[in-house]
């Protein structure tokens, strides 16, 4: 990308490459304000606002994730925002396994966001529910960034996968759980499951961020 498109991203989003998913449909990588993000048809997946979102969301986590011993798990890659976040932003050394079941996605990380497994970082097409039903790890950070375009798995709000999350968590350690809110049934939804997480960690709250996201950070305290 040259300095004039760069800077023409500034005044328009510049499309790059289309690329074809099961799961997300078309997938959209482009310039937008200086920057290569990733969208679908309908929202932001990876390095714009959802970016400012788990940037503001990993600055209010209480559990400590800068440490080499410290393990991370990330359900949804998306792009790897995330991912650079914690290595170039905080400069964590941490462990990071991240889950992702859309293969087209893993290989837009890899190839043009140069997400690349190494000995600190590994990533497993596998699906998130089912990892988590059959995990024996533990973790002190997990972070769900679950989304199919505009759509969140409904598995999600079920308090089964709230139990799961809570015994993949060391003591004291957080759940980031990614959600939005752009209709009145979905912020019901959402404070159903606010209610169904206090039954097993400390919440913290945060609706409407840059638009319409709704942020939950859950504290393991029993």
């Amino acid at each position: 990308m040259s300095f004039y498109h760069k800077f023409l991203s500034y005044l328009n989003v510049i499309p790059v490459r289309k690329y074809e998913s099961v799961y997300n449909g078309t997938l959209e990588i482009n310039w937008l304000n200086g920057r290569k993000v990733l969208d679908t048809r309908n929202t932001n997946y990876s390095y714009g606002n959802l970016g400012k979102v788990l940037h503001k969301a990993l600055t209010l986590t209480k559990t400590n994730f800068i440490h080499t011993d410290t393990e991370i798990l990330i359900l949804g890659l998306g792009g790897g925002d995330v991912v650079k976040q914690f290595r170039d932003h905080f400069k964590s050394n941490a462990n990071i396994t991240a889950v992702e079941i859309d293969p087209v996605i893993i290989e837009i990380a890899l190839n043009e966001f140069h997400i690349i497994p190494d000995s600190r970082l590994e990533i497993l097409k596998e699906d998130a529910e089912l990892f988590l039903k059959y995990n024996q790890k533990k973790f002190d950070l997990i972070i769900v960034d679950l989304f199919f375009d505009m759509n969140i798995p409904e598995f999600i709000f079920q308090k089964s996968f709230i139990e799961s999350i809570y015994k993949a968590l060391h003591m004291h350690g957080s759940a980031i759980f990614n959600t939005f809110i752009l209709e009145d049934w979905q912020e019901e939804r959402n404070d159903r499951f606010a209610d169904l997480l206090k039954d097993y960690f400390s919440v913290q709250s945060f609706k409407r961020l840059y638009g319409h996201n709704h942020l939950l950070i859950a504290q393991r305290i029993k």
